[in-house]
């Protein structure tokens, strides 16, 4: 699987392994046996049809084949139900989970993969049998394009990450670190200068275990925050990052409050 790194404002990238086709295209089939599965159920059983006086129930009816990729991207954090079997994720570009302008763009362009083929149809309807292999069209962009974007993840500025590797999102983990004593006071309120991934690389420190623990980035990490900050701390590296993380979380937690 191929690597993207994502600049953060430290200086330090982050890491996300691309998903492979192959599960980007088992997801996508996934979803469309869901999608095709629903439509089946519903047509079948309240035999609601495009026409006449039932056109706006029939769109009520349908909205969630019509809108099944915007809303599980949007409200379930990039994974759609085949996504999530295949364990692979929508992720913006910066490495954030995706903003509903986002996931609502790349719903949009679900239909540019067959833009061609409309354009053939108009020449004359017997092209109209190309229409099934429309999904070539993305999955070629997907192959060939440096970052596997299809024209909608170019358009929202998105890329397909795999869930095999482990996450962390400051979404999911903001209160991981919250020190929850009474009276606690926090030491540096500058942390807050610093952007929600720089915390979460910091936080991934953390979350590799005592075994991977990696002391040699951890004393760059802190060196550098120090600098930027303007920083001056007698604690060890490990412990100054551990009580930045506590402070991030006091701060997060008294705004949210």
């Amino acid at each position: 699987m191929k690597a993207i790194s994502i600049p953060t404002y430290l200086n330090i990238d982050l890491s996300f392994e691309l998903t492979t086709t192959g599960s980007r295209l088992g997801a996508f089939i996934v979803d469309w046996i869901i999608k095709w599965a629903y439509m089946f159920v519903v047509s079948t059983t309240l035999g609601v049809t495009f026409f006449g006086n039932f056109l706006l129930i029939t769109f009520i009816v349908y909205s969630p084949f019509i809108f099944y990729s915007f809303l599980f991207e949007w409200l379930n954090k990039g994974q759609t139900l085949g996504k999530l079997l295949f364990k692979c994720r929508v992720v913006g570009i910066d490495g954030n989970y995706p903003s509903i302008y986002q996931c609502a763009t790349r719903w949009i362009f679900l239909s540019a993969d067959i833009w061609l083929i409309y354009i053939f149809i108009f020449v004359h309807p017997s092209f109209s049998f190309f229409a099934i292999f429309s999904p070539l069209i993305g999955g070629l962009l997907i192959i060939f394009t440096e970052k596997h974007q299809r024209l909608g993840d170019m358009a929202a500025h998105t890329i397909v990450i795999t869930t095999k590797q482990k996450e962390v999102y400051i979404y999911d983990t903001i209160y991981a670190y919250a020190n929850t004593r009474k009276g606690y006071e926090p030491k540096y309120p500058e942390i807050m200068r610093l952007s929600d991934k720089d915390i979460t690389l910091i936080k991934s420190l953390f979350e590799t275990g005592n075994e991977t623990f990696n002391f040699d980035i951890a004393n760059k990490l802190a060196a550098h925050i120090k600098n930027i900050l303007k920083i001056e701390s007698d604690k060890n590296d490990v412990d100054f990052l551990r009580q930045l993380l506590n402070d991030y979380n006091y701060y997060a937690i008294n705004e949210a409050g």
